[in-house]
């Protein structure tokens, strides 16, 4: 077995790389360690603010009470609700981040000023035959998903009357957790409503489309939104001094009528809203960026293995482990720089300094700055164009693959007038450094 064999240099390595598979699901598993390390703090975070919120309301309910009396002269009482959603909702929404900090953790939370306005249809008593009625209660009730979120008293009127209002549902067939309000009106009375909500959440805030036309007007000064739910916004900004957005929703575009009476509706599914995003996420981009790491190490070692044909100069297949375990701590480098600043800055210092690391090595083992600066050269070209890949997500699968045909069609051509039965057969003495 002669150590300038080249095909069982190849062979070496190719072993090396499999090896180098080891250190690189490493650090791809210390990456989703320290990103679970960052959702636990998110989530203490959220547990001492409040988190997502979903605003929904108000819905009006109609609370009957009725008896009768069987045959066997036992009174039995039944209740009925008939639940009476507004004619019109025009609900105004404005936004105020805040960034906070759990170690060297950030989390964006917010603070919502919430007016809310519209009118019910005209209450028609409906004439149920369930036996006698005993009892009638009119109640207005709105969902809040997080009730520590309330900063405080919120204010609703109706008809120009002050209203208070007590946590907890009445009735939990339609909202999960949220404030009531007991109501006293006459049948055929038109019904106005107005609140305001002074609101905590965390991450994203979403609204339910409860009117026969609902229209949501939210803005804020985040520049980083995230549209979410089962509608779009009709109308939306976005600039770098924050966002506006509005929906216009009718009851045609839901599944759920405008009155209903002991019934059940999955009103939840219709939700929609927006989600404050971080500008980076630097634990997601670094794990795509690992996901690359062997196709750089692939180019890395190719291009040593040319400059072994073409210049007849070999290095040992150690100096070739050495390398390329530079190349997998670079990811080790990228996660820790990017939990301190911006990701871009991190991407740039740890590309440099492994660069200058793999150069200064290289030129001692050729001691040709020539060749050094052909592998600087190209250890730029490929993490550069990792780089643009990472920024393009739409298209970085088509980029990185005529990156890659790029990078192939070049090989064959440096490649073209090579006799490869000669290299393999080692025809042509290799002079070993």
């Amino acid at each position: 077995m002669k150590k300038d064999s080249i095909t069982i240099r190849i062979l070496l390595i190719l072993g090396i790389v499999v090896v180098l598979f080891v250190p690189l699901n490493m650090i791809q598993s210390l990456i989703i360690e320290r990103q679970g390390y960052r959702n636990e703090a998110v989530q203490e975070i959220y547990k001492s603010w409040a988190g997502e919120q979903t605003v929904a309301g108000p819905i009006l309910t109609v609370e009957k009470t009725f008896f009768s009396i069987n045959k066997d002269g036992e009174k039995i009482t039944t209740k009925n609700y008939t639940h009476y959603l507004p004619e019109n909702l025009e609900i105004e929404c404005e936004l105020l981040p805040e960034i906070r900090y759990r170690g060297i953790y950030e989390v964006v939370l917010y603070k919502s000023k919430i007016k809310i306005k519209g009118n019910f249809p005209r209450i028609i008593d409906l004439k149920e035959n369930t036996g006698i009625l005993s009892s009638i209660e009119n109640y207005i009730s709105f969902n809040i998903s997080d009730l520590r979120g309330i900063e405080e008293n919120v204010r609703l009127k109706i008809n120009d009357s002050n209203l208070s209002v007590v946590p907890g549902l009445k009735n939990i067939g339609v909202f999960n957790n949220g404030f009531s309000s007991i109501l006293n009106f006459s049948d055929d009375e038109q019904l106005s409503f107005y609140a305001e909500i002074n609101l905590r959440g965390s991450s994203s805030i979403e609204f339910i489309p409860l009117g026969k036309m609902t229209n949501v007007k939210m803005f804020s000064k985040w520049e980083n939104p995230s549209f979410i739910g089962s509608y779009l916004p009709a109308e939306r900004e976005v600039t770098e001094k924050g966002f506006s957005a509005n929906w216009e929703i009718n009851n045609f575009n839901r599944e759920y009528p405008q009155i209903w009476s002991n019934q059940n509706y999955e009103i939840f599914k219709s939700t929609f809203g927006a989600k404050l995003l971080m500008p980076v996420d630097e634990y997601q981009k670094t794990m795509r960026t690992s996901k690359y790491g062997v196709i750089i190490i692939i180019l890395t070692f190719i291009s040593f293995f040319m400059i072994e044909i073409f210049s007849k100069k070999i290095i040992h297949p150690i100096q070739y482990l050495l390398v390329g375990l530079s190349l997998v701590i670079y990811y080790s480098l990228l996660l820790s720089i990017s939990e301190y600043i911006i990701f871009k800055y991190s991407y740039l210092i740890s590309s440099i300094l492994i660069i200058i690391l793999i150069g200064f090595y290289i030129k001692s083992i050729y001691s040709s700055f020539k060749i050094s600066l052909i592998i600087s050269t190209q250890l730029i070209l490929f993490y550069g164009l990792m780089y643009i890949i990472l920024q393009l997500q739409d298209y970085a699968l088509l980029f990185g693959v005529i990156a890659l045909f790029i990078i192939l069609a070049l090989f064959m051509y440096l490649t073209r007038k090579l006799n490869w039965f000669d290299v393999l057969s080692n025809k042509n003495n290799v002079n070993i450094n």
